[in-house]
């Protein structure tokens, strides 16, 4: 009966230290994990901050009188003239040589242009 008696209570100890290193064990993974929860978290909100600052120096980048200002100052862009406006179908193609191409545009343009001074005076006699 003795020997009974001690192969339990040698179970018992045996199982009470293993669920006890169990529970320490999962702990130890529990605060572990916790701990990359919390740097992950921290990491969101720091990119959430980063992602609304963005946002308003890209609405001040964009601000298009902000735009307009600068595209003044830098860039000397004039209307754009009626003669400037061509149709597809008066472009050169590309099987033509490179020469013929210049000539065949340049050709084509001034041709348009005097199109269109003829229709300005034509229009312009109307009013």
């Amino acid at each position: 009966m003795n020997s009974t008696k001690f192969a339990r209570y040698s179970l018992l100890i045996a199982l009470t230290s293993v669920i006890c290193f169990g529970s320490l064990a999962l702990k130890n993974t529990v605060q572990k994990l916790e701990g990359e929860l919390k740097a992950i978290n921290y990491s969101i909100q720091s990119d959430i901050k980063t992602i609304h600052v963005l946002k308003a120096e890209w609405s001040h980048l964009n601000n298009p009188g902000r735009l307009r200002k600068l595209a003044a100052k830098h860039i000397s862009l004039n209307p754009i003239q009626a003669e400037q406006i061509i149709n597809y179908s008066e472009l050169p193609f590309n099987h033509e040589s490179g020469d013929s191409r210049k000539i065949a545009a340049r050709k084509n343009i001034s041709n348009h242009a005097e199109h269109n001074r003829e229709l300005k005076r034509l229009t312009g006699a109307h009013r």
